[in-house]
């Protein structure tokens, strides 16, 4: 074979896809993008290497429609999925193949790791190695069925009666705090290692690996010595937000107070909001044993809709851009 056949053979080889998740990560918290303060090491090298998409856009700012929309390319008016407590049906009957299914059936080894947040909890996407590390879990069944937790018990026995293993929630959730267990053995080293051995793994087939990241999404848990690593006097002054504008959204104004009642005035902190949201969504069964949290947690308001944006990676970073009001496409990423 010529030397030019070798490398057109080469260059038409399928490509490895790493696919990075993380939740609830600000789209301008990434250093190489221009952020004065914070420091992201890893992902400036993936800026550096790949390509950084600048005025994409999530197709809903809500968890579970967003996450149906990556996992089908689809709106979430097709997938049926509008909120995370409005349960959508037959999605893959809506949609067609989900992407792990698409990609296998072009010749990819597929493995999906971490945070999947679906419904049912243990939906099948696809992938051919499947683990879960969930942020929350309606039963006790499925917090001892979780992979990380039982990566976690087995490797250090001595942590398990946690029942929270990502931080402490009901009051504490928004209340910065120490991860209860040393850096080697929280989610995020347990989800990099299972990545790394995919990685590894030796298999003429490409991969396609999608890798979640429960974190940072609350409760604000970094483990020793990542706690220590800014300081707060170097930090800006949060931004206040506009009562007009943050008052059209029901649950934002719920959870700002929830959080902060005795700051937020009262078009922020609408009366109407049911006290029963003050309580943990946490639960007591009949016989008085405490239930584990489910994800839907409290009944939302009709018109609910939580503004928190959940960051996709694809070898790219997702940066800040300009609010887009057409209904074209998103500019073609800009690559580095």
């Amino acid at each position: 074979m010529s030397s030019a056949a070798t490398r057109s053979s080469v260059d038409a080889a399928p490509p490895n896809i790493l696919f990075v998740m993380t939740d609830q990560q600000r789209f301008d918290t990434i250093a190489a993008l221009g952020h004065p303060l914070v420091r992201t090491p890893n992902l400036d090298r993936l800026v550096r290497r790949g390509a950084a998409c600048t005025n994409a856009y999530t197709t809903c700012p809500v968890c579970v429609p967003a996450r149906y929309s990556i996992m089908t390319g689809c709106e979430p008016s097709k997938t049926s999925w509008l909120s995370n407590w409005a349960p959508g049906d037959r999605v893959s009957e809506r949609c067609g193949p989900y992407l792990a299914q698409t990609l296998a059936a072009r010749g990819y080894r597929t493995w999906g790791l971490g945070k999947f947040h679906t419904e049912p909890r243990h939906e099948p996407l696809g992938f051919q190695t499947h683990e879960y590390s969930e942020e929350l879990w309606p039963t006790e069944e499925d917090f001892l069925g979780d992979d990380y937790v039982k990566w976690l018990r087995a490797r250090a026995p001595d942590f398990a009666h946690l029942e929270q293993v990502h931080g402490e929630r009901t009051d504490m959730y928004y209340v910065p705090q120490v991860r209860a267990m040393p850096v080697g053995l929280t989610v995020e080293a347990w989800l990099t290692g299972r990545a790394r051995e995919e990685i590894a793994r030796p298999d003429p087939r490409p991969y396609f690996g999608f890798v979640s990241f429960v974190t940072p999404h609350p409760p604000i848990a970094p483990p020793i010595p990542y706690n220590r690593l800014y300081n707060p006097d170097d930090m800006p002054d949060p931004v206040p937000g506009d009562p007009a504008i943050d008052a059209a959204d029901d649950y934002l104004g719920w959870m700002n107070h929830a959080v902060w009642a005795e700051n937020i005035p009262p078009p922020q902190a609408p009366s109407s909001a049911p006290a029963t949201w003050a309580r943990s969504p946490s639960s007591t069964t009949a016989s008085g044993a405490s239930s584990m949290p489910s994800k839907r947690g409290p009944t939302p308001p009709t018109r609910s809709s939580a503004s928190i944006p959940t960051t996709a990676i694809i070898s790219a970073i997702i940066a800040p851009g300009r609010r887009r009001v057409s209904s074209s496409p998103p500019a073609a990423c800009r690559f580095s």
